[in-house]
């Protein structure tokens, strides 16, 4: 029974979603013409000089207290400036080592620069900075002024400390550190002589109005942490840095999440993140989840996307990363762009398809808006090596929701209940790798009478979500739960309050026309976007809704995720079948498999510590690891299993070499483990085919 409550709660929601000025209203129809999505990728007009700075190391309390970091980075720019100011973006790579050997691949396989400054004998300096220059000196022919920092000293391959395990709120503050020198050049002057002009010549060169930041992997959760830092209440960071920044736009490869004692997201900042569908180090592809939680911000009117980039693994966006660390592909239709050492031209084009038309769409005064139709699937794509699913929203702010399956199964969101037939499951309940809940539906009969069916509201009331009450899009998002060959195919409808419980039903659109749903490669359930302009399912009077019917009408069987059921003040176009841009397959390489074992350790001592740098000087214990199969650098968390407890501050020796781990626990922490408990290494807490047997574990070898 619908109460005057659940009808309040249903006109808040709309109020809440349709709050726009007019004027806001025409710019947003106005700007989408139906067509396919403009390539961004391409080179600019500006000719391009880079150069680097770099600062002797030292303690810096405002980046992390109790190590030696540096200022490095490489600067990439136009060389006239007479059509500045340019906006300015900050890249910053992810974990990986800090010293490698061999060359065509060179292994980067020690750390010892992370903590001295040096590297073992036949050893070079990593330059993980570097490996986005295909994407940077593009980007700057386009009038940007693009900085690459490298984070290898205290940082990169660094151990965990309290609060932050991952160091991304160190590498947070570390990219403010290197906005605060960009900005006193871009003030008061002192840039040094190693970027190739005077003093005082970048003055009023950037734009600190339009910041945006790019971080592959660690570097992701990093980037979020600089804007969530310089943008805190109370934060000593603005009265560090002399311009005012706004930082915009915020761009990820392949991210973590929550490696932090906080969440970070990018509220009210342009974001997208880029999701290797093949990824072997975050192999959980958490950096789902931001977007996820940025989608319940009702407040928001920025734009959230995600692409999910079949066949490429998680190294080779950046050129320096020489070796994979995926081994390979599974899924239909999901052949691998990388092979197992040096890179991918396919993957960095992939790249490039993706980063460009997001910064120039998005940053500075000269943005074209229209390369945002990139990231909108209601727009084709332009061809891609691999195919491509999109999830989009366009701000929560221009969204009504109408269902985020967040109450039991059978009910919707607003409290009426739900309908269902002929399914052969049906339930309410989390999403794989998402952070979101949604309904998990399957069938194995198809037709009309095979459907679930949302109900806004209870039989006689409805919904004004006409365009008259600023609405032009059904947005929902969906996956499939099972890999098979031929694309899942189901119709939608609106359902019309008649009075009957099942309501009257619009015409049916079919779920092709707007996406196609394949996968989920390599078995990621990642959610894509459907959007359905409201005028396609032809009614005359779309303002007495009650909710939508999928009818499972085309497909033998199938087994989907349904989420976030809406209605959106952004128009969408019609795109027609196949939305994803491919090339010829032809020129794709064949998958390769690379057998990952259990490996063997053992457990070298157990010690005490009375004040462990990892735990802010508290007393602890230390278990002192060790394998002839190196624990390689990875941006995903280490992981010391004891018992079925996980331990992640972890550490590598100050020699940097790979083959020993240092984890830290509490004296608590110890003291309830027992003697005989298993105990295991692997990467990140979710189940692995990649480990480390150590073992039982014996206390009595505790400070022997």
């Amino acid at each position: 029974m619908i109460t005057t409550g659940k009808i309040r709660r249903i006109l808040w929601i709309l109020l809440a979603g349709i709050l726009l000025t007019s004027a806001t209203f025409m710019q947003y129809a106005s700007a989408q013409i139906c067509g396919p999505a403009p390539d961004g990728s391409g080179r600019g007009p500006l000719a391009v000089t880079r150069a680097d700075y770099r600062f002797p190391a030292g303690v810096d309390p405002m980046v992390l207290g109790d190590r030696a970091t540096e200022i490095w980075a490489r600067m990439y720019r136009p060389v006239d400036f007479s059509t500045g100011p340019f906006p300015v973006v900050v890249f910053l790579h992810g974990n990986h080592g800090t010293c490698g050997i061999g060359a065509s691949p060179r292994s980067d396989n020690n750390c010892q620069y992370t903590s001295s400054g040096t590297c073992p004998g036949g050893y070079v300096v990593t330059p993980n900075h570097l490996g986005y220059g295909y994407l940077a000196e593009r980007l700057a022919s386009w009038g940007y002024f693009v900085v690459s920092i490298n984070a290898n000293r205290g940082i990169t391959c660094g151990g965990g400390v309290a609060g932050d395990g991952g160091l991304n709120l160190a590498r947070g503050r570390l990219v403010l550190r290197h906005l605060q020198r960009l900005s006193q050049w871009n003030t008061f002057g002192g840039a040094p002589a190693s970027l190739g002009l005077g003093p005082n010549d970048f003055i009023g060169t950037m734009d600190f109005s339009s910041v945006g930041l790019m971080g592959h992997s660690r570097g992701g959760e990093g980037a979020r942490a600089a804007y969530n830092l310089y943008n805190d209440v109370g934060s000593p960071w603005p009265a560090q840095i002399p311009d005012s920044v706004l930082i915009n736009a915020i761009f990820e490869i392949g991210p973590v999440d929550g490696q932090t004692a906080r969440t970070l997201d990018a509220d009210y900042a342009v974001w997208q993140v880029l999701l290797p569908a093949c990824d072997g180090d975050v192999s959980n592809l958490q950096g789902i989840r931001p977007f996820d939680r940025m989608m319940g911000n009702f407040n928001d009117a920025t734009q959230k996307s995600d692409h999910l980039v079949w066949g490429t693994n998680h190294n080779y966006y950046n050129t320096e990363w020489q070796q994979s660390d995926s081994g390979g592909c599974s899924g239909f239709g999901n052949p691998a762009l990388f092979g197992p050492s040096n890179g991918s031209l396919l993957q960095r084009r992939a790249g490039r398809l993706s980063l460009l038309p997001f910064f120039r769409g998005n940053l500075g005064f000269g943005a074209i808006p229209s390369f945002n139709r990139n990231f909108n699937p209601s727009y084709t794509l332009p061809a891609w090596p691999t195919r491509v699913t999109r999830g989009f929203n366009e701000g929560t702010g221009f969204t009504s929701s109408f269902e985020e399956f967040d109450q039991a199964t059978g009910i919707n969101t607003f409290g009426s209940a739900n309908l269902s037939s002929g399914l052969t499951g049906y339930s309410h309940g989390p999403i794989p790798e998402h952070v979101v809940r949604g309904a998990a539906i399957s069938w194995a009969a198809p037709g009309a009478g095979t459907y679930f069916q949302t109900n806004w509201t209870d039989p006689g009331f409805g919904v004004d979500i006409s365009s008259l009450a600023g609405f032009e899009t059904l947005d929902f998002r969906v996956s499939r739960q099972t890999d098979m060959a031929a694309a899942t195919d189901f119709s939608i409808r609106l359902v019309m309050d008649d009075g009957t419980v099942s309501g009257a039903l619009s015409g049916p659109v079919q779920l092709s026309t707007y996406t196609t749903l394949l996968g989920p490669p390599s078995g990621h359930r990642i959610l894509q976007t459907a959007r359905i302009p409201l005028s396609a399912f032809r009614l005359a009077d779309l303002t007495n809704i009650r909710g939508v019917r999928f009818t499972f009408d085309n497909t033998r069987s199938s087994a989907i995720y349904l989420a976030n059921v809406r209605v959106s003040a952004i128009t969408a176009c019609q795109p027609g079948a196949g939305i994803e841009g491919s090339d010829d397959e032809s020129q794709l390489p064949n998958p390769y498999s690379v057998t990952i074992n259990e490996a063997m350790g053992r457990i070298n001592n157990l010690r005490t510590v009375t004040a462990a740098s990892a735990l802010d000087n508290q007393s602890g214990v230390e278990i002192e690891v060790s394998s002839r199969q190196e624990f390689p650098v990875r941006n995903e968390l280490t992981v010391l299993r004891i018992g079925g407890k996980d331990f992640k501050l972890s550490q590598y020796p100050l020699n940097g070499d790979t083959g020993t781990l240092i984890f830290t626990l509490t004296s608590q922490e110890f003291a309830q483990l027992s003697n005989g408990d298993p105990v295991t290494v692997q990467y990140g807490s979710d189940a692995s085919n990649e480990f480390w047997n150590l073992g039982q574990l014996d206390k009595s070898l505790l400070d022997k």
